[in-house]
């Protein structure tokens, strides 16, 4: 079990679900809205998540919209486009598990903070996304072009 919410409570979720993967982000965009040098991301599929009440939504690029709650500003949940079936939680998010939540991967390291040093904690580490989800991306795009 997981069950997290944002800061105010507002909005709640839980899943009896395994993650099926923990990645840390650094790219910009997660830096400016987590305020910090990274957000790290638990990942489910949509359909086994349950919300109290469903994030408020923020378009925040081409491909990807961020869930946040527009009462206390928590940042809550991204859903890629091409990928509406899968639900990327913010673990900060996270209030109680029965999981160990170990990051698999650090992505977009070549936006990191300068100032911050990651930990040698055995997570498989990228510049950008891996190759099979640019790959993803691109079929996605090309879909939408030519669809």
């Amino acid at each position: 079990m997981i069950k997290g919410s944002c800061a105010c409570g507002r909005i709640q979720y839980s899943t009896d679900a395994q993650p099926l993967s923990i990645n840390v982000c650094h790219c910009g965009t997660c830096q400016r809205i987590s305020g910090s040098a990274f957000l790290a991301f638990v990942d489910f599929q949509t359909s086994q998540v349950t919300w109290t009440q469903q994030p408020d939504k923020w378009s925040c690029s081409d491909i990807a919209g961020r869930g946040y709650c527009k009462m206390c500003g928590s940042t809550m949940s991204m859903i890629y486009h091409f990928e509406k079936e899968q639900t990327y939680i913010c673990l900060g998010t996270v209030v109680e598990t029965d999981h160990s939540l170990q990051p698999g991967a650090h992505i977009f390291l070549k936006d990191k903070a300068p100032w911050f040093t990651i930990a040698d904690d055995g997570a498989r580490r990228r510049d950008t996304f891996s190759l099979e989800f640019e790959e993803k991306i691109k079929k996605w795009k090309a879909e939408q072009t030519h669809g």
